[in-house]
């Protein structure tokens, strides 16, 4: 295996041209599927120096994030504690301090987990994915850059230069929780982030998104549909809970049955509307 610092992303791009090449940045997941024999990658690519694709700032309605900034970095930043607080409730709960210390936003998201933490803020926040490549840029919504368990939409010689949200309504209510068989260190069984604008009791926004329920994190667009512009009560609230319910599309495995984590899905948006109301 030959190893390479990068030092500016033009060499990225150039290196990234070779066949089998794997990026190396926090390594919280490469690592440990090189490790465990999963991945055996001829050219590893050492990007954790780039200053290029790392740091936050907030420009002309979007803020930005670089694909290396580290999740802990993330988490001290005013900037995101108060623009995006169901990012950093994400991030809080996302591995350990020492995973947080080391893994990445733009790797939480390649590695394209049907459970991965910053993906169900992201997707709230109609956030959009950077990708670069010695031919050019373009730019893909979360949804449209997920397209399954460990895939992604990036081609051949590209990488993920940044993460740009737009900058959301001021004064938005947000919940995040997920569920594990443990109290940390989990991998979510199911998880739910929600931000929501509300006139009184009147619902004028929501953005409601899941993760572990489907091949890939997910909105519920459907329930955000049958919500906006309804007045909360206890009737809306179960009714929403049960169309959640109904929108995922989970799977049995060795952690939880797919009933379980519907019935889960479910109760999480009865109890996050349930405590929009109560404010």
């Amino acid at each position: 295996m030959q190893y390479t610092r990068i030092v500016d992303e033009q060499e990225l791009a150039r290196s990234l041209s070779q066949s089998g090449t794997a990026v190396l940045c926090g390594g919280t997941d490469l690592l440990v599927r090189m490790r465990n024999g999963l991945e055996a990658p001829e050219h590893v690519l050492d990007i954790s120096d780039l200053s290029s694709l790392r740091g936050i700032g907030e420009s002309e309605g979007w803020i930005a994030i670089g694909a290396a900034t580290i999740q802990s970095e993330l988490l001290a930043s005013p900037l995101i504690r108060r623009r995006l607080p169901l990012l950093a409730a994400a991030l809080h709960v996302l591995g350990s301090v020492q995973i947080r210390n080391r893994g990445t936003l733009g790797g939480n998201l390649v590695n394209a987990s049907p459970a991965a933490d910053s993906a169900v803020p992201l997707l709230a926040y109609d956030a959009e994915v950077l990708l670069a490549s010695s031919t050019g840029k373009r730019h893909l919504t979360v949804d449209r850059f997920l397209l399954g368990p460990s895939q992604t939409a990036l081609e051949p010689g590209e990488y993920v230069r940044a993460i740009r949200i737009p900058v959301p309504e001021a004064g938005q209510r947000v919940f995040y929780h997920k569920v594990g068989k443990r109290r940390a260190l989990t991998i979510a069984i199911a998880s739910l982030g929600v931000a929501a604008s509300l006139d009184e009791h009147r619902v004028t926004d929501i953005r409601i998104a899941a993760g572990s329920v489907a091949p890939t994190p997910l909105r519920l667009r459907s329930v955000e549909h049958a919500i906006i512009g309804q007045e909360l009560d206890e009737t809306m609230i179960a009714e929403a809970g049960r169309l959640a319910a109904e929108a995922v599309t989970p799977i049995d495995d060795v952690r939880a049955t797919a009933d379980y984590r519907r019935a889960v899905v479910g109760d999480l948006v009865i109890r996050a509307l349930q405590g929009f109301l109560a404010r």
